[in-house]
């Protein structure tokens, strides 16, 4: 499901400036630019040639059959990005994805279980023998005392 706006410009700006994707500046450049692309131009289909020209300044006779430059970046950088999700943003709330056969970016939220916290168990300390014995004795006083005043 690609969502618009903010969020998805937001997860580009972070992914792009940790590793792996950092480290790759073809790869940064072509997921902002299908980032962008998509979010732009929603329903509209990104074309190979498209990329081509616009991110590795590739002629107007780009064939996407003898060339495969294209579709080999954006298999290195789907493989990126998943090691991203299993690395460092395993905990970004939004996961950016180009699915296979197709440029165009998709973006969900990732399924957050909730946090449920079990009450932790009052710890008592037992209660001293003596206790008990000072408990009786003060008990006994006190019901003397009663009984001699009435």
């Amino acid at each position: 499901m690609m969502i618009d706006g903010q969020p998805v410009l937001d997860a580009l700006e972070k992914i792009s400036s940790r590793p792996p994707i950092a480290s790759a500046e073809s790869l940064r450049n072509l997921l902002t630019y299908l980032v962008k692309q998509s979010v732009e131009n929603t329903g509209e289909p990104i074309r190979e040639a498209q990329i081509a020209a616009a991110v590795f300044n590739k002629t107007e006779g780009f064939d996407p059959r003898q060339d495969s430059t294209v579709r080999v970046q954006t298999s290195r950088l789907r493989s990126k990005l998943t090691e991203y999700y299993q690395g460092e943003g395993a905990k970004d709330i939004w996961i950016l994805e180009v699915p296979k056969g197709s440029y165009f970016v998709t973006a969900r939220q990732r399924e957050i279980e909730p946090i449920i916290e079990v009450p932790q168990p009052v710890e008592r300390k037992p209660i001293s023998p003596w206790l008990y014995a000072v408990g009786g004795f003060v008990v006994g006083v006190l019901l003397t005392w009663i009984l001699l005043r009435a």
